[in-house]
């Protein structure tokens, strides 16, 4: 009998193991813009010989593809990707969503991988943040799409006259605001020398960006604002250094000013699985530190005169969530 249940165990991982085979395939063919390329049939010797890829290889990539539901081959023996694919997991597609399976595949799992090593050795791992700065800024812009409008929402009853992004990364929230109210007075900060420079392309002379590091820059920053959104970064002050970050944020705004804050919650009602593991992947870094909890973020805004206003998750799935505060004093 426990042969039996040894049986029945391994055939449960290896079923499991199903979904990652999906992921795998969808980001070889995001990485190689293969959808796009099989938008309309061809034989894998002409896929091979367009894209100059080894052919043995592309045939079991092929194969993957066919029985998880990415591909079909028809009766002529040529393979097609499905539509889906295309407009998912293509790299010029607008509705592409496969810049988060490069960061998964590239970033996430090969870290996780290395636990083993890292539990017995009690060594850590180094983000290379320019490394990976616009892998990382490109999956944020899919979280803007569920951030921004609940962040209109508080500017259209707020009705803040000045505005400062940390972090803005390519600029897309400030983006998002000047097209709809574009009065406001915007300000960007990123650290990135490439991110910074594309942030000022793509908004102009209308926005002002600066380059260089966020807390720098608010402690030197000339005046006070009615709002700053500090989205995606808590993780990478560690957990003492926080309580600055939050005096300094507070010293830039004004009374009755509100500040943003966008972060994976520990600790939170919806999308601990994620959590967890992204937890996980900060901890096994020298340079990246533990996701905050609500408690948290509450606790250092009191000792600095923010009150919650409001906490909703974003993406529940990935226990995403936005954070209001504001200045009462």
């Amino acid at each position: 009998m426990s042969e039996l249940h040894r049986f029945i165990i391994a055939r449960n991982w290896m079923k499991s193991n199903e979904d990652f085979l999906t992921t795998w395939h969808a980001h070889v063919g995001y990485k190689l813009d293969l959808f796009k390329c099989l938008e309309k049939s061809k034989s894998v010797e002409q896929v091979a010989k367009e894209c100059e890829l080894n052919i043995a290889l592309l045939e079991r990539w092929v194969e993957v593809g066919i029985e998880v539901g990415h591909l079909k081959k028809g009766l002529a023996g040529k393979v097609k990707a499905k539509k889906k694919m295309v407009k998912y997991a293509s790299a010029d597609s607008p509705e592409s969503v496969g810049i988060l399976l490069r960061e998964m595949m590239e970033l996430h799992i090969p870290t996780l991988l290395k636990y083993p090593e890292l539990l017995k050795t009690n060594e850590r791992l180094t983000y290379l943040e320019d490394s990976f700065a616009d892998i990382v800024a490109q999956t944020s812009t899919l979280l803007e799409k569920a951030a921004v409008p609940p962040i209109l929402r508080w500017i259209k009853k707020e009705k803040p006259t000045s505005i400062i992004d940390l972090g803005c990364g390519y600029g897309g929230y400030l983006n998002s605001i000047h097209t709809k109210f574009p009065k406001i007075e915007l300000h960007g900060v990123e650290i990135n020398t490439e991110l910074a420079a594309k942030a000022n392309e793509n908004l102009g002379k209308d926005v002002t960006i600066s380059e260089g590091d966020m807390m720098e820059y608010i402690k030197n920053f000339q005046g006070k604002v009615d709002m700053v959104m500090a989205h995606n970064f808590l993780y990478y002050f560690p957990e003492d250094k926080r309580m600055d970050l939050f005096r300094n944020i507070s010293n830039v705004m004004k009374k009755d000013g509100i500040v943003t804050f966008i972060s994976p919650m520990m600790k939170a009602k919806y999308g601990q699985s994620f959590t967890s593991a992204f937890n996980a992947f900060m901890t096994a870094h020298e340079n990246l530190y533990s996701l905050p909890t609500l408690d948290e973020i509450k606790e250092n805004g009191k000792r600095v005169g923010l009150t919650l206003k409001d906490a909703k998750p974003l993406i529940k799935e990935g226990g995403w969530y936005l954070v209001t505060m504001k200045k009462m004093k």
